[in-house]
């Protein structure tokens, strides 16, 4: 972990601590959620608190267990946990409940403590490869990026720290991406499976960053990495479906 990522974290325990211990938390009475598993949680100080233990409630956070303020309460030690140990469940899972949380409707400094973390997490992300190396609940950098898109953020700037990076870790993660998912975006397509489909416009964020050439030269110039992903042999019709996108794109 970087220093400015654990100063993020610091700074989500300091922001979010004005919510204050919770005495008590609603959940669905149909027998989903057992009150004794609720009671564990409650009375712990919350940094104390496994994060495999917080699981099963950033699965059903606000839907059949507690709201919008149960889950600030339990947010820093959410995304301290996402950022430093496996999580049983896809990370979009996570990182998709500050959307439903309406995260960006919240008070200034909450909203950019959440930002700021995201910001170090993905500057660490994409100066690591493979990015599980540094972020075990995260197996690849498509992980992350959907996990932010899940948000409801803009991408863009993401995007714009990935080409300033241009570090070998950086053009690595790059390559890793283009060689899986570049044939997606042919025929003027973008990613749409899975978590990708309620991120429609982060997605055509992607593609157009994609598609710029310095991307391109970027790609083509670091295309002789060596990533050991396994699927190497995807990267040549890769390529040529993001040249043909760029050629007809008229770029």
């Amino acid at each position: 972990m970087t220093h400015k990522l654990q100063g993020a974290i610091d700074r989500l325990y300091k922001v979010f601590a004005v919510v204050g211990r919770l005495s008590a938390m609603e959940f669905c009475p149909c027998g989903c959620t057992k009150a004794e598993a609720i009671g564990a949680l409650l009375h712990r100080d919350i940094a104390s608190i496994e994060f495999a233990s917080l699981a099963d409630y950033s699965f059903s956070a606000m839907t059949t267990q507690g709201g919008v303020q149960d889950f600030k309460y339990f947010l820093p030690r959410l995304l301290q946990g996402i950022a430093t140990e496996e999580y049983r469940y896809n990370p979009e899972v996570l990182f998709g409940k500050l959307r439903y949380a309406n995260f960006l409707s919240w008070p200034p400094a909450e909203i950019d403590a959440v930002r700021s973390f995201m910001e170090q997490l993905w500057k660490l992300a994409i100066q690591t490869y493979p990015v599980h190396h540094a972020l075990p609940g995260f197996p690849e950098i498509e992980t992350l990026l959907s996990s932010i898109a899940q948000t409801g953020v803009a991408i863009s700037p993401y995007l714009l720290l990935w080409s300033e990076a241009a570090t070998v870790d950086a053009t690595k993660n790059l390559l890793h991406f283009v060689t899986l998912y570049g044939e997606e975006f042919a025929d003027g397509n973008t990613l749409s499976a899975g978590f990708w489909e309620s991120a429609s416009e982060q997605a055509l964020e992607l593609r157009q960053w994609l598609l710029q050439p310095q991307v391109w030269n970027w790609i083509q110039e670091g295309k002789e990495l060596p990533i050991d992903s396994g699927y190497e042999h995807l990267l040549a019709p890769a390529l040529a479906a993001l040249a043909k996108e760029m050629e007809s794109a008229g770029v």
